[in-house]
């Protein structure tokens, strides 16, 4: 028997709904782009129609999300530095930690946006109107 998570979809069905959003692919059609460039979304979904970004409030939860896996990345890469380089200068760390959050913020918003549109169309119940 399939494991179940929340509403009754399969691990591997909400997995894929969040690599779907890691993708930058529409949470509910799976086919559809959800940006028009690198900083701009669609309001709907070009295949399906879904509104893709429907409450102002939104931002704060991709703001969380930025945030939680920008740090966690840029805390791997500050360790990594000393465990494997012995780097020992604040300046040398400062500066580090400025450039790789930097580059992964950035490099990955419309990634880590994705993932938050695919955690709230899972939230409100997997509707056409999120």
């Amino acid at each position: 028997m399939k494991e179940k998570g929340p509403l009754g979809l399969t691990i591997a069905a909400l997995r894929a709904l969040l690599w779907h959003g890691a993708r930058g692919i529409c949470p509910k059609c799976g086919r559809g782009r959800m940006f028009r460039s690198h900083f701009q979304i669609h309001r709907e979904c070009p295949e399906c129609g879904v509104v893709l970004q429907p409450y102002a409030g939104d931002s704060l939860g991709v703001y969380a999300v930025c945030y939680f896996l920008t740090v966690i990345a840029t805390v791997l890469v500050m360790a990594a530095a000393y465990l494997l380089f012995h780097v020992t200068s604040p300046y040398t760390y400062l500066g580090l930690f400025s450039v790789t959050s930097g580059l992964i913020l950035f490099g990955l918003f419309p990634n880590m946006k994705g993932i938050w549109i695919a955690f709230v169309y899972l939230l409100t119940g997997l509707r056409r109107q999120l």
